[in-house]
């Protein structure tokens, strides 16, 4: 793929993923300044990250996994995954918790980034799936296999 289809998938990866995450009544969806941002940029999908995988599973689904933190004031600072399952390709998109600046990692044998360019990744300390991501408990551990790593300075 090209440069500019990669940040087009991304795009549309990431406009599902925030529509998905409001659509279920999660507890802390993602942010819809990120929709916002996609309409008004035509060349950047914005900040977060999709890294797409091809699978045997033919039918359709989806799955949010998110991390939630109580901050002082009452605020909250969440950060979601969300795996979007199409026939044979799964896509998965992270979100930010924090302002901060972050690393993007994944499994590299099972994913291929989309967005940022994959020169921008790193591969993650993790093993490797079992089994091919065809059922919820594999889509699980798909989830376990894309961060956005934040680091303390």
């Amino acid at each position: 793929m090209t440069d500019d289809e990669r940040r087009v998938l991304a795009k549309w990866a990431g406009k599902t993923a925030v529509a998905e995450s409001h659509s279920v009544g999660a507890e802390c969806p993602v942010e819809k300044k990120y929709l916002g941002f996609m309409r008004t940029s035509s060349d950047v999908p914005g900040r977060f990250a999709v890294a797409a995988c091809r699978t045997d599973l033919l039918g359709f689904g989806h799955m949010q996994v998110g991390i939630i933190r109580d901050l002082i004031g009452g605020g909250k600072a969440a950060g979601n995954i969300i795996l979007i399952a199409l026939p044979k390709l799964a896509f998965a998109c992270a979100f930010p918790t924090l302002e901060t600046p972050y690393e993007c990692r994944c499994v590299k044998s099972l994913y291929s980034p989309l967005w940022p360019h994959s020169a921008f990744w790193r591969d993650m300390n993790q093993t490797s799936m079992a089994q091919e991501p065809d059922d919820v408990e594999a889509q699980a551990a798909m989830a376990e296999r894309i961060e956005l790593f934040h680091k303390l300075t």
